[in-house]
């Protein structure tokens, strides 16, 4: 009997998985270049510094939804012989749900989404409107 691959299913603002063993996460997050705009990726972690991400898609390119992702994984996740796929949705929680409400504008509400990483010198994409 084929060994059943386990979903583990973390909170909006957990942060992603860390160890030296191999892991795959699924993440559905705002992408970067286009705040309003939902991407899903799947990483594949190897040693450390090491890992693999890609988006998957439909062959004629459209998205594939957050469930479609996570069979994927699991399809990764048998392949490489890891009995656990992390599924991490970014864009799950109150906030989140606001903004893609509000088509992606992430000034409605007054609170500041930053997505700066000081420790590693990393600006994040600002999310306010751009004036032309």
């Amino acid at each position: 009997m084929p060994k059943m691959i386990e979903i583990r299913r973390l909170d909006p603002h957990d942060p992603l998985p860390e160890g030296r063993s191999h892991r795959v996460i699924v993440l559905r997050r705002f992408d970067e270049d286009d705040p309003r705009k939902i991407v899903t990726e799947i990483t594949l972690t190897g040693a450390p510094g090491q890992s693999e991400v890609a988006r998957p898609a439909h062959p004629n390119g459209s998205s594939m939804s957050l469930d479609e992702v996570i069979a994927a994984a699991q399809q990764v996740a048998k392949t490489e012989g890891i009995d656990q796929v992390f599924v991490l949705d970014r864009t799950a929680g109150q906030l989140e749900h606001e903004v893609i409400e509000h088509a992606g504008d992430h000034s409605f509400s007054g609170k500041r989404l930053d997505d700066t990483d000081s420790e590693d010198g990393e600006t994040g994409p600002d999310m306010r409107p751009q004036t032309p």
